[in-house]
């Protein structure tokens, strides 16, 4: 007899959890969301850091433990307050109070640099011409704007 099939939806959440689960319980839920949006929480400090471990307090302020390549310890000291700040931010509160460093990550390479101070060319004018041409059906001008971001991003 053949496998009935479900006649709705399935969550990808309910499919993904068996996949996700051994990461996330070797080094914690919290610890894993802040490895997967690190570039988006850090900016141009990423290419060179990583975050390695965090404990969190009750009293809440916990450590955050960095690692970062060699060389950049005096910059890492520095922007010390600022990547708090961050990280504070995405969470929504005072989730790490005290950050350390370890010395850990090989020197980014020269081509990881360029790619972080190079600016994206500009979109050919045309391909934008005939983006606008496939998207004047859509009525939603929200939902318009998003699917022309999305196509002109490289």
């Amino acid at each position: 007899m053949a496998p009935t099939r479900k006649k709705r939806m399935t969550h990808l959440a309910g499919m993904i959890d068996g996949m996700v689960a051994p990461s996330v319980q070797k080094r914690g839920f919290i610890i894993s969301r802040l490895v997967s949006q690190w570039p988006m929480i850090a900016g141009d400090i990423a290419v060179w850091s990583r975050p390695s471990q965090m404990n969190l307090s009750r009293d809440g302020g916990g450590t955050l433990k960095l690692a970062i390549a060699s060389g950049y310890g005096p910059i890492a000291l520095q922007m010390k307050q600022p990547i708090i700040e961050r990280v504070n931010a995405a969470f929504g509160y005072r989730a790490i109070s005290n950050l350390v460093f370890i010395q850990t990550l090989p020197p980014p390479s020269t081509e990881s640099l360029r790619n972080t101070l190079e600016t994206p060319p500009a979109p050919d004018p045309k391909q934008i011409w005939e983006l606008d041409a496939k998207l004047k059906k859509v009525s939603s001008p929200e939902l318009r704007a998003a699917l022309r971001r999305l196509g002109t991003a490289e």
